[in-house]
């Protein structure tokens, strides 16, 4: 695992971005295509982004490893939790135990899909997205829904990726994998 620190200053984002993935061809040269290059930049790109966005007095670590053909690019940062606005709450890490009964949320939505999210824990949630058909939008769930397009582009771009909160420190955790090979 090698960690990379980002101070969230805008002109830094291209030049980290580049660093890393100069890492990640280095560790696994014969999996990366122009393909998987590109996805994994659209991966940082938006990681880094949030965490300008977001959490602009820390500083971010970005985590990157490999372990079983799996590419793990993980984002941490002290920031405040992340917060999703669905059409009745507003959700907040932890969550409440009775929130726990719904086995997913949905996080954000436009004309061409629907970024949702399975409850994991209190504190984990699992991303993953859904394809409209676009004769049946349902106008109403999708205007009602807070913007999170960076994490769509996010899980779009990765194979799983996910979010947990620690509570215990303050920590957010952002992880995209990124299967490499068969």
């Amino acid at each position: 695992m090698k960690k990379f620190i980002f101070n969230n200053e805008t002109e830094g984002i291209y030049p980290l971005t580049l660093q890393i993935t100069d890492y990640i061809k280095s560790i696994a040269a014969r999996f990366i295509d122009d393909d998987l290059s590109f996805r994994i930049r659209t991966i940082l790109i938006e990681l880094l982004t949030n965490s300008l966005k977001h959490h602009s007095d820390h500083v971010t670590h970005i985590e990157v490893s490999l372990k079983n053909n799996q590419l793990l690019l993980k984002k941490l940062d002290k920031g405040l939790p992340l917060q999703i606005k669905t059409r009745h709450d507003l959700l907040k890490w932890p969550l409440p135990v009775e929130l726990l009964d719904k086995s997913e949320i949905a996080v954000y939505g436009d004309d061409f899909g629907t970024l949702k999210g399975r409850l994991k824990s209190s504190n984990k949630l699992e991303f993953y997205t859904e394809d409209i058909d676009l004769q049946y939008v349902d106008r109403e769930v999708i205007n009602g829904l807070n913007e999170h397009y960076g994490l769509m582009i996010i899980t779009r771009a990765s194979d799983m990726f996910n979010y947990e909160y620690k509570p215990e420190t303050g920590a957010n955790n952002f992880t995209s994998i990124i299967q490499l090979g068969n």
